[in-house]
């Protein structure tokens, strides 16, 4: 761009509506951004919305809060240089954002913090109105707000060839639109001037079959120019044509790099090709400033050789002493033919034996195949054998070998030899040189018996009981002197039979069970004693059991009181029987443990137990209690039907025990009554004695029965005169603890 550049300005609303209309992609979209192609643009009302390509602006990828009502712009620089433009706000109350993305190496689906070239989202008060980058700019990364950051970006470094997007965001979203001037860019050739060119073609064809290639302009090229009468393809077994198609474009974009290509027909054959760019119409091939792409030649080689198949026969052919065989290769359409003996023809007439070999050149790649020939003077012959019968298991082994022939089995296998272990009919057709047999032969395997009698049937009384056992190949021996396969069996009795085949014997003995009339009894109601158990038995031949708890046994032990019932289901009926089993309870008596009885208070024994009981004492008597008066063995003998029990209380005579207190003592260390504390005959445990003087001062404490006081209070002789004592202790009668508190006075005599 000169300083002297016209300033074109331009409204482009009614456009975006055309757009929109026609394309899938607006200018509210990256693949429909509007070409830069002059110094200023005015929207005089700006659009709503993210067009119909949201969130290509991820928040957090950049410094703007992603689109909001925004506007794209797409330019390729002319020349190295600064970009500078700023966008003006109608109103200048209002907030618009932007962020420049570097495309070049990338796509409008790849609009990543990676790429990012300069952002600007300052706002607030003092910020709104103009922003864009000016020449003292603040850099070229702005996150948003006033505090030392600013509405301008530093100009931004452009380069040569490179192509890049701007999405202007409407933070306010206001109606009101702006103007976007780019006329203070400096040294940078902002209007694409240059013709696109091919930036890389990819995916060449390399061998016979390919159809498809890949083209990249080094700039956006528009999708409504793009004609396929511009593209040709040369080279061997052409014409070809070629159809083109784009992803951006047909997903409804304006603009695209890249172009994929369709050969028809495929690649023919191996060479030298050439694809060519020649524009046959000013509005071919035009960039976003309707610059139009330079033809373009580009000469590659499809070398990469695709294998022919050639078959010209079996890898070993048979020949008759006298007869001729011919090789054809001609199938292959081969463009030149050459045989191990130097001949070039498709096809070689051989009548002796050798290695035969040819190689045929063909548009796509070469190949080669070889034969070896046997010369043969006799024809095959072929004896399978009779007709075989064979056991389960058996191999057979089929031999129609004839040394070098050809064999062909009803199976499709092709050796010499067959193995057989299955019934069926098996040929073979044997051929060589001189001629072709065939034989057959049948060998049949006795199947396997699989016969599997119950050792027990039961019927009801005048039903038929029918047994088959025929197998192929078998005999059969009943018990009886039968011979057949088939019985009908009516009456009751204990049946064998034999089959036998030429492989296997099979033998069995079964019960013929007709029931006449059933019955099911479970018997009385029962009283069992503790621990015993009772056996319910409802065993029926041939039948089915349903107890009450769900067990399906023919028999049920009885170990607990309560309701028995079963369910027996017969090949003729269904019988239901119960019972209920009572125990008799375990007697419980228990005297008690041995314990100990003052002479003339009473004690009462009590024997009772539940159930039928008898009670007798050691002194006769029958009731279940007693009262006794004194120490004494006492014996109770408790009887019920099902057990006796003997019990046994022990009454010792019981146990006092006391402690003497003194009333007064003399501590002169005479020897005699010098100390004061308890005598007794029994421990003392838990103890503590404690004496007061008579103004209620403590004058001596102890914890041990054994220590008494000597007269002493604090070192001295404590005063002759009356004290009060108090004492607590725990004492052991008849084997259980009592607790003691006891007081009295003490006179101390000097």
């Amino acid at each position: 761009m000169t300083p002297s550049a016209p300033k074109i300005v331009l409204v482009f609303s009614l456009w975006c509506v055309a757009i929109s209309l026609h394309a899938q992609f607006t200018i509210q979209d990256c693949l429909g951004a509007i070409p830069v192609c002059q110094d200023v643009y005015t929207e005089d009302q700006s659009p709503v919305g993210e067009g119909n390509v949201p969130n290509e602006i991820i928040p957090g990828e950049t410094c703007t809060a992603g689109e909001i009502s925004s506007i794209w712009y797409i330019f390729t620089a002319n020349e190295d240089g600064e970009l500078g433009f700023v966008i003006s706000p109608n109103d200048q109350d209002d907030d618009y954002d932007w962020a420049l993305f570097d495309l070049t190496n990338a796509s409008c689906d790849e609009l990543f913090e990676e790429n990012l070239v300069s952002c600007n989202a300052a706002g607030g008060t003092g910020c709104h109105g103009d922003t864009g980058c000016i020449e003292g700019g603040i850099g070229n990364y702005t996150t948003g707000g006033c505090g030392g950051t600013g509405p301008f970006n530093d100009l931004v470094p452009m380069q040569e060839g490179n192509t890049y997007v701007l999405m202007v965001s409407n933070w306010s979203q206001s109606p009101n639109g702006y103007t976007l001037d780019f006329s203070g860019s400096t040294g940078l050739g902002i209007f694409d001037e240059t013709p696109p060119l091919v930036d890389d073609i990819s995916n060449l064809p390399a061998s016979c079959g390919d159809d498809s290639f890949a083209l990249q302009f080094n700039e956006f090229i528009l999708c409504n120019s793009v004609n396929a009468d511009a593209f040709q393809l040369t080279g061997p077994g052409g014409p070809y044509t070629l159809s083109v198609s784009s992803p951006n474009c047909n997903a409804g974009g304006t603009q695209t790099r890249n172009l994929n290509f369709t050969i028809s027909p495929p690649v023919q054959a191996m060479g030298e090709y050439t694809f060519t760019i020649a524009t046959n119409s000013p509005n071919d091939l035009l960039d976003l400033c309707d610059n139009q792409a330079a033809d373009f030649t580009f000469t590659f080689n499809v070398d990469v050789p695709l294998p022919v198949n050639i078959n010209i026969g079996q890898d070993t052919s048979l020949l008759c002493d006298g007869d001729d065989l011919l090789l054809d290769a001609s199938d292959t359409g081969g463009i030149s033919y050459l045989w191990e003996d130097g001949s070039t023809e498709p096809t070689l007439l051989v009548n002796s034996g050798g290695v035969y070999a040819v190689t045929v050149t063909e548009a796509c790649g070469v190949g080669e195949d070889e034969i070896e020939v046997f010369v043969q003077m006799t024809p095959p012959s072929v004896e399978l054998g009779d007709n075989q019968i064979r056991c389960p298991g058996e191999v057979v082994n089929l031999d129609a070998d004839n040394g070098l022939a050809f064999y062909n089995w009803q199976d499709g296998s092709t050796n010499p030899t067959l193995s057989v272990d299955g019934t069926g009919d098996y040929a073979v057709t044997v051929t060589n040189g001189c001629g072709t047999v065939e034989d057959a032969v049948n060998i049949t395997y006795v199947p396997p018996l699989n016969l599997s009698l119950a050792t027990e049937y039961v019927l009801c009384l005048g039903d038929t009981l029918p047994i088959e056992l025929e197998r192929p190949f078998a005999t059969y021996a009943w018990s009886d002197g039968s011979t057949a396969a088939e019985r009908d069996i009516t009456q009751n009795g204990n049946y064998t039979v034999t089959v036998t085949t030429p492989c296997e014997q099979y033998e069995a003995a079964f019960d013929a069970i007709f029931l006449e009339d059933p019955k099911l009894e479970l018997g009385e109601n029962s009283i069992l004693c503790p621990n015993d158990s009772l056996l319910l038995n409802t065993s029926i031949p041939g039948s089915t059991y349903a107890w009450q708890d769900g067990s399906i046994e023919p028999t049920f032990l009885v170990t607990q009181p309560g309701l028995y019932r079963v369910t027996v289901s017969t090949v003729c009926s269904d019988l239901t029987d119960s019972v209920f089993v009572d125990y008799t309870p375990v007697v419980t008596t228990n005297l008690g443990r041995d314990t100990f009885l003052c002479e003339g208070i009473p004690y009462d024994l009590d024997a009772t137990s539940a159930g039928e009981v008898n009670y007798r004492w050691d002194d006769g008597s029958l009731a279940p209690q007693r009262r006794v008066f004194g120490p004494d063995t006492y014996v109770v003998t408790v009887t019920s039907p099902c057990e006796t029990v003997v019990d046994t209380l022990q009454i010792d005579v019981c146990e006092i025990c006391t402690a003497y207190w003194p009333n007064a003592f003399s501590p002169n260390l005479d020897g005699v009554n010098d100390t004061f504390k308890p005598e007794s005959f029994c421990p003392l445990t838990g103890y503590e004695l404690q004496l007061f003087d008579r103004w209620g001062r403590q004058v001596f404490v102890s914890n041990d029965p054994l220590l008494g006081w000597d007269g002493r209070q604090g070192g001295q002789l404590a005063p002759q005169g009356v004290y009060v004592w108090m004492a607590t202790y725990v004492v052991l009668e008849n084997g259980y603890p009592r607790a003691v508190q006891e007081r009295g006075d003490i006179v101390v005599v000097r």
